[in-house]
């Protein structure tokens, strides 16, 4: 019996897996079946290894790209998103704890104490979980029902204040 000579196939799957990986965008797939594909081709055709090269260059190609796109968001636009943030979490507080302050003032009309406390706000003895983490403050002046004023003071957005008056709403800034 002769013994038939193997034949090398042109290709090898883990090659063209890398390729195929690498424009997927699937760049850490692509580098390993890359190096993979790179092994098994030092003793393949020129073809094989081409296409292992060219998966492995995309993978990294790749990487480099998804690390530089981090770094611009965690530099230039992550601060603003966490500074457009904080000033959305302040006016949904400031509303909050204006909406507990009206409905206090109902039942008696003479303004509640406010304070901020850790993870919340209260009004009188009932309690308002704050969306706004960090060093806040609350002030509620006034005489009566419809003339007070809510402030809140915050850091870590583009504004530091925002207040509530009883007749209008909200308002950027504090009370006038």
């Amino acid at each position: 019996m002769s013994e038939q000579p193997t034949t090398r196939t042109s290709s090898d799957p883990f090659g063209i897996g890398a390729v195929i990986a690498g424009v997927l965008l699937l760049s850490p797939v692509a580098i390993v079946l890359g190096h993979l594909g790179l092994r098994r081709s030092r003793t393949g055709t020129r073809r094989a290894r081409t296409a292992a090269v060219a998966g492995t260059i995309l993978g990294y190609v790749g990487l480099a790209v998804t690390v530089a796109a981090v770094a611009v968001y965690v530099t230039s636009i992550g601060p603003d998103v966490s500074r457009q943030t904080a000033d959305a979490q302040a006016q949904a507080d400031i509303t909050a704890v204006a909406n507990t302050v009206a409905d206090g003032m109902q039942t008696d009309p003479a303004l509640p104490d406010v304070q901020a406390v850790d993870g919340a706000y209260m009004v009188g003895d009932t309690q308002v979980d704050a969306l706004l983490g960090g060093s806040r403050t609350l002030e509620l002046t006034g005489t009566s029902r419809t003339d007070w004023c809510l402030d809140l003071t915050y850091e870590g957005g583009d504004r530091s204040e925002v207040s509530y008056v009883g007749t209008d709403g909200f308002h950027v800034g504090a009370c006038s």
